[in-house]
Order: C-alpha cells, then structure tokens, then sequence
C-alpha cells in the first residue's frame, strides 16, 4: 500500500526554481505534477523521492511547510551591470557547501599532522597598494621563476604554487560528479573560503579560457590575503569597485608586472596583443587594462582596442576536449585535498564510506586508479 505524502506550493515552486527545471519538463515527468500544485491529489513517497532526486534537494526540505531560507554562507562580491546579483542557484548553493565540506575534513587533517597558521592569510588592507602586494605574492609563489610560454601552462604553475604554500585549489565546472548540473560562469567565477590553516581557492571552469581562470586563481587569492571568504563573478573579469576592484588590480599586476609591459611597445593589432598576452597567462583584456593603467596608451586607443577584443572575445575561449579522467577528478578534488583523503583512507584513519563520498564514486577500482595516479602507492 502506497504512502502519500502532503507538500505545500510553495515548496513544490522553491524546489523548481532551486533546480532551474521548467514547470514544462517537469509534468513530462511527473505527469500529475500540476494536481499536486493545486492540491488535487498528493504525491506519493515514492514520487517524492523520485521529485527530490530530479531537483537536487532533500526529501526533508520537501516536507516542510515553508521552504527554508538559503542565503551565502560568504560574502558576495558579484555585481552585474553595477547591480548585485541575487536569488542564488542551486548549483551555487551545493558546491559552496561541498567544498566547505572538504575544507572542514582538510583542517582537521592538517591539525592532526602539525600545520600552523599560514602567515600570509590576513596580511594584507585595501589601503595597501596592489602593484606593492602583487610583488610579494609573485615573491610568495615564487613566479618569477616560472617560463610558462601559454596560457595553460601558467595555469598549471599558478595552481601548483599555490598548493605550495598551503592553499586548496579546487577547479570544475560542474557540481560535485554530476555532468548534467553545469555551472554557470555568468553566476559566478570563483570563490576563496577562508580557514588559517585550510584557505581553499575554488574556480569555475566551464567554458572559460585559461587566461580568465588564471586571473580568477590570483583574485581569489588576494581575498584570502585580506583575511576572509568571498565569492566573485559578474561580467566582466575586470572593473568593479571597492575590495573587487583591489583584487581585479592585485591579479592583473601579479600576472603582469611593470616589467613585462615594454613587451607590448610593438603590438599594434588585437591579434598582437592576444598573441603577446598568452605568454603572460592572462587575456587581451587584461593587458590592455594594465597599458591604460600605466599610461602606455591613451584612453581613446584603449577604447578601440577593448571593443575589438570584447567583440573577439570568442577567440580567447577554452577548447575543451575529453581529457583524462583522473585528471579531471584530480582538478576538482585538488591536489593536496585528494592526497590527504587517499592517504588518511589507506591508513586506516578515514572510513571507505565517507572517502568515496567525498570523492564522489561507489567503486573501488577508482579509488585504487586514483591513488596511483596521485603516486600515493
């Protein structure tokens, strides 16, 4: 005998609206959909089951009377067209709170193997000139040292150097394993979840070009030099005002310093600015930021040449490919974050359950492929 269970409209529409799902798909599956809207008949726990699986929320959730608050857990520095951006997505919402998940796990780790707060967590004030903190944090991660000569290649650096000095670096573009949840880069960019031992750095990869995902790194580290979480985004990789601005201007002097300007003398075509600012890991956009900063170019050829690359901005696009597995499940674990977990299961300190959990799989097979792939055995 089937249980029925009673559901408010307003929880049904907050459910739908969480998900993004159309009223539309959803009556394709769920074909008595709109009597349960209308109270006409009530769905049954099986179907509800079924309903929270296909909106990304608990079955608990559903089975309250008003649907529950949700608000960022950090602060939100987005703003689209000078306005802040509200109502946060579901998708948003369960990667904010899987990573903190994994940051919570990490910072007891650490504790448990000696780490001390990280010095330069909190170093830094708005009031403190970015071309002056973006030489300590090229100092810091050491990339004057680096001779990346693409924009990918400076990804791998940047990422690297940070999991040097004790950052989590965590990049996808999608929600936790699921291909079909999709993020979204016009919702947001990237965003630092602060912790004096465990300071994690997440971006979102899908469909960005190296160039944005590399200011979006050093952005989002200098938020975590200010000392505290922050999610960031909007439309454009550079403007804003107030402590995004600071970071825009932080990451943009980090990835280009005064010296390597006098490499732009010559440029005269976006397709030269374009070709020059890969070996920089940065966009044409960001190049031409920086030469209108330093006065190297006037602000009507830097309004000619900023409509040009925006209108070109396809040509900066990441060409995605199927890419290697492990690697991919690497990136969107981190590095240090999936070393840790693999290595505290294998030592008998974590539970199997609640590691695959968090790596995201059921199988054996994977955690085995994945240890190895990360040289743990």
């Amino acid at each position: 005998m089937s249980t029925y269970v009673a559901v408010t409209q307003s929880v049904l529409a907050w459910a739908l609206q969480r998900a993004d799902r159309s009223y539309e798909e959803t009556v394709k599956k769920f074909p008595t959909f709109g009597d349960w809207l209308s109270g006409d008949c009530l769905p049954s726990l099986r179907e509800l089951e079924k309903f929270a699986s296909f909106t990304h929320v608990s079955l608990g959730a559903l089975i309250m009377p008003e649907p529950p608050d949700e608000t960022l857990p950090i602060a939100d520095m987005r703003t689209r067209e000078s306005a802040a951006i509200e109502r946060p997505s579901g998708n948003l919402l369960d990667t904010i709170g899987r990573y903190q998940q994994f940051q919570d796990w990490y910072h007891d780790y650490a504790r448990e193997q000696g780490a001390e707060k990280l010095s330069f967590l909190g170093s830094a004030s708005v009031q403190d000139s970015p071309r002056v903190i973006a030489r300590r944090v090229r100092s810091l991660l050491q990339l004057d040292h680096v001779s990346a000569t693409g924009t990918q290649q400076w990804r791998h650096d940047i990422v690297a150097a940070l999991e040097g000095v004790g950052v989590l670096v965590m990049r996808s573009g999608v929600v936790g394993a699921s291909n079909t949840r999709k993020l979204s880069t016009r919702e947001f960019r990237g965003f630092s979840l602060y912790d004096d031992i465990a300071p994690l750095i997440f971006v979102n990869v899908a469909d960005e070009p190296f160039s944005a995902q590399n200011f979006t790194l050093l952005h989002e580290f200098a938020h975590l030099l200010l000392g505290h979480s922050a999610l960031s985004g909007g439309d454009r990789l550079l403007g804003g005002s107030g402590e995004e601005a600071w970071c825009n201007r932080v990451a943009a002097c980090v990835l280009l310093p005064d010296e390597a300007l006098t490499a732009f003398n010559e440029a005269t075509t976006v397709q030269d600015y374009r070709a020059l600012a890969r070996r920089f890991g940065v966009s044409a956009e960001v190049v031409l930021h920086r030469l209108h900063g330093a006065r190297r170019i006037d602000e009507e050829r830097y309004g000619e040449l900023l409509e040009a690359v925006r209108a070109d901005y396809g040509g900066e696009k990441r060409r995605s490919g199927g890419g290697n597995y492990y690697n991919t499940l690497t990136a969107r674990l981190g590095r240090s974050f999936a070393t840790a977990i693999v290595t505290s299961t294998l030592e008998g300190r974590t539970g199997f359950t609640e590691s695959f959990r968090m790596i995201g799989t059921h199988k054996r097979e994977v955690f085995d492929k994945l240890a190895r792939h990360l040289q743990v055995v």
